[in-house]
């Protein structure tokens, strides 16, 4: 549904619907489409993790990992350009408690497994992961769909947005964050 028609225009009725469920169905388990999308991100993260904790030890293999596993779930990214400013800000106490619980659970076993194959401390993994996270959510931002009318802008506009790809802008980002940790425990 989302691709077909953007986050914005996804309802309840919408969603009952395409599940084939009742609309106080719906209800009964979720009560905002933002607690759906709260949902999909947190399963979407939990797979992300899952591919990255092989690559933690080495700085390009995890910057290629966590670019690719990025754009291989096309709703990763833009449900993490969301997350903060539109899902959580939406959500009941009780929804937002569990969502970033869980959120955190899955920070925690990232940085547990940096920490080991990094032989870094806990709270300076933490801080690595929590900066790559930042600066992939900060690219993230980059990915939100084009306006409809980006054919009738003028050409030096269309320029920046072919500059702010990002994939590159994440990757440049990461490293320099990599490469900082690395100077720093240096």
């Amino acid at each position: 549904m989302i691709a077909e028609s953007g986050f914005e225009s996804i309802t309840m009725s919408g969603l009952a619907k395409r599940a084939g469920l009742a609309k106080g169905t719906l209800y009964l388990y979720v009560k905002t489409k933002e607690e759906v999308f709260a949902l999909l991100f947190v399963e979407g993260l939990s797979g992300y993790v899952d591919a990255l904790l092989p690559h933690v030890g080495e700085d390009e293999a995890l910057i290629r990992a966590m670019s690719m596993e990025a754009r291989e779930n096309a709703l990763f990214l833009p449900l993490m350009a969301r997350l903060t400013t539109i899902i959580e800000a939406n959500l009941s106490r009780e929804a937002l408690i569990r969502t970033k619980r869980a959120v955190g659970a899955q920070a925690a076993r990232l940085s547990t497994e940096m920490a080991t194959e990094r032989a870094m401390g806990s709270g300076e993994a933490f801080d690595l992961a929590h900066a790559l996270f930042v600066a992939l959510q900060g690219a993230a931002q980059l990915s939100v769909a084009r306006p409809a009318f980006f054919d009738e802008l003028p050409e030096d506009v269309k320029q920046v947005y072919g500059a702010s790809e990002p994939d590159a802008a994440f990757v440049t980002a990461a490293r320099l964050i990599l490469k900082g940790a690395a100077d720093a425990s240096a």
